[in-house]
């Protein structure tokens, strides 16, 4: 693969760490600018059906989601992906968020 050489940190989850044969690696590979998660996926030799959810630095992302150098990038296979999603539904800042919402929309409905 062709491209500019761009720094990003890769977690990965269940068994997608014994199909690249690290658990968490900081590393440097040849990407398109901008690189996407989907170009990523096929530098390491993860097939896009093997991954259900993606996080860069956290947030939720697609297979086209672009990449900056110093970004964290996780990928979950199906059978951890639901659980890392509930995970992440309910840290604190997620839950404060939601309720402020909702006290927006039930302020809205009254007027």
């Amino acid at each position: 693969m062709k491209g500019e050489m761009k720094r990003i940190t890769v977690l990965l989850g269940g068994h997608l760490r014994e199909e690249v044969e690290k658990r968490s690696m900081e590393m440097e590979l040849p990407l398109p600018d901008p690189p996407t998660v989907e170009e990523l996926l096929r530098g390491l030799g993860i097939q896009a059906s093997r991954v259900k959810l993606i996080l860069v630095n956290g947030r939720g992302a697609t297979s086209s989601s672009f990449l900056e150098p110093g970004d964290r990038i996780a990928l979950f296979p199906p059978e951890l992906s639901f659980n890392t999603f509930v995970s992440l539904s309910f840290r604190e800042e997620r839950v404060r968020a939601r309720g402020q919402k909702g006290a927006k929309e039930k302020g809205n409905a009254q007027d």
